[in-house]
């Protein structure tokens, strides 16, 4: 008896004497809403679970410049919150299911061990078009009939003159510098196509710091796209940015040129869908990929055409 009651207090006095393991630390995601569309907002949560004492830094996105997700500014605070939680901004930029970026939080453990923790099992969002699913190009509601007295009101023909004079005013000045754009648009359609899209950036380079970037971005991508269409065939001008990932993977281009191709049109695709603020030298740097991507395209097709015109110019 004495024996059993012996062995029993041993027992619990190892058991409190063996402290219990603490419990790894984890950032868990959460995000909102999980369904949108290209260059929407996606609010997401980033939550720090562990035990008390652990002491967590400033959660930084892996998010890859070239990736389908843009980052729309720091990560920020949850006031109160505890366990520590930041909420994050991301700008989907690619069509499907897009599983999120990973988030890394640098952890200190109540014994002085530092170590970083990294988010798993990351939530999928839906990414859709901002076209309706049922048609490629929407078509604008039809105008209802109107209500109201019939017949013409003559009483407004003078007024209507005289407010469409500004208007008559304005059409004109615009169809005249319109005509000038149509024939400098002509003039550089005659050109190769790399030659085209050297004289659009040439032409852009200055326009830099004095006119919108998202209007500079447009006019920039929709060139890179109008040369790859030219230069392959392929309707590029109609393709995404990831579509136009998946031409240069399947043509087979050199890694440094897809990597140019991706980098220019992730610039681009952030500062028109994603509102990113961009500065001057990053312009004129994205500006300069342009040309240097399409260079490098230029580089790979010559060289893939020439055992081609050799063999034609043998027969």
């Amino acid at each position: 008896m004495f024996a059993s009651h012996s062995l029993r207090a041993l027992a619990v006095a190892v058991l409190v004497a063996v402290p219990a393991a603490a419990a790894e630390p984890v950032v868990e995601l959460e995000a909102s809403p999980t369904q949108v569309r290209v260059g929407d907002r996606v609010e997401v949560t980033a939550t720090a679970r562990g035990d008390d004492g652990w002491l967590w830094g400033e959660p930084t996105v892996a998010a890859d410049p070239d990736g389908p997700w843009a980052v729309a500014g720091a990560p920020s605070a949850v006031a109160g919150a505890r366990p520590p939680a930041w909420r994050i901004e991301l700008i989907p930029l690619a069509l499907g299911e897009q599983k999120l970026p990973e988030v890394t939080v640098s952890a200190r453990s109540p014994q002085g061990e530092t170590m970083t923790v990294t988010s798993t099992d990351p939530p999928e969002i839906s990414v859709k078009s901002v076209l309706a699913a049922d048609e490629e190009t929407p078509e604008p509601a039809p105008l209802r009939d109107p209500i109201g007295a019939r017949g013409f009101a003559w009483e407004w023909v003078a007024p209507f003159l005289i407010a469409l004079l500004p208007v008559l005013a304005g059409g004109v000045w615009l169809w005249r510098g319109r005509s000038k754009d149509a024939a400098d648009a002509g003039a550089r359609s005659l050109l190769p196509p790399l030659a085209e899209l050297e004289a659009l950036t040439a032409e852009l380079e200055p326009r830099v710091g004095r006119d919108p970037s998202d209007g500079i971005c447009d006019r920039v991508a929709a060139g890179l796209r109008r040369y790859l269409e030219r230069r392959t065939g392929e309707p590029a001008e109609e393709m995404t940015s990831f579509e136009l990932r998946l031409l240069a993977r399947r043509r087979g281009w050199p890694e440094d040129s897809q990597r140019l191709v991706q980098r220019a049109m992730a610039v681009a695709d952030g500062v028109r869908f994603g509102r990113r603020l961009i500065g001057d030298a990053e312009l004129r740097s994205a500006l300069a990929d342009v040309v240097a991507a399409a260079r490098s395209v230029e580089g790979f097709l010559v060289a893939a055409e020439a055992p081609l015109e050799a063999a034609e110019g043998g027969r």
